[in-house]
């Protein structure tokens, strides 16, 4: 298993306010850098896509890579 943040984000979407639920990308914390933008950059290293469409990540809250909350 994997541990990962849930990135939720919507290619529709580039700012402002949101109010539906977009896609989940699974991005693996080892693959997170320690600068402010290091959740974004790994994002856009994972799914190709730019971090403009990001809606919203909790890094605090962690998940494995099928979606399912991250147990020690």
């Amino acid at each position: 298993m994997t541990r990962c943040i849930r990135v939720e984000y919507d290619l529709d979407f580039s700012g402002g306010n949101y109010s539906s639920v977009g896609q989940f990308a699974y991005v693996p914390v080892d693959d997170i850098g320690h600068t402010p933008d290091a959740v974004e950059a790994a994002f856009e290293k994972l799914t190709g896509h730019d971090r403009v469409h990001i809606i919203h990540y909790c890094p605090d809250e962690t998940f494995d890579e099928n979606g399912k909350p991250w147990r020690e």
